[in-house]
C-alpha cells in the first residue's frame, strides 16, 4: 500500500480482520536493515495503533509498517494458513 497520513475506520478493519485470521512464520526480514524475530510480539501493539489511531497522521508511520509486514508475510510465502 501506498503511504497515507490517515487511514479509513474499513481499511483498518480489513487489515485488522487479516491479521487475525491467518497464520504465519514467526520471523520476518523486510529489507533496509528491518528484521522482526518475533511476529507475534511485534503485530499486537501495531494493531492496537490501528484500532485507535488510524486517523491520526502522528501514528501514520506505525499502520504503514503493518501494511508493509503484511505484504512481506505475502511476497515472501510466509503465510501458514488461516486460523
Amino acid at each position: 500500500m501506498t503511504y497515507k497520513t490517515t487511514y479509513t475506520k474499513a481499511e483498518m478493519d480489513e487489515l485488522i480482520n487479516w491479521f487475525t485470521t491467518h497464520q504465519f512464520e514467526k520471523e520476518l526480514d523486510l529489507g533496509s536493515g528491518m528484521y522482526i524475530s518475533d511476529i507475534d510480539v511485534t503485530v499486537p501493539p501495531l494493531i492496537h495503533v490501528a484500532k485507535t489511531k488510524y486517523d491520526n497522521r502522528v501514528f501514520s508511520g506505525q499502520i504503514n509498517l503493518l501494511y508493509k509486514i503484511k505484504d512481506a508475510l505475502i511476497a515472501q510465502n510466509k503465510v501458514i494458513g488461516e486460523k
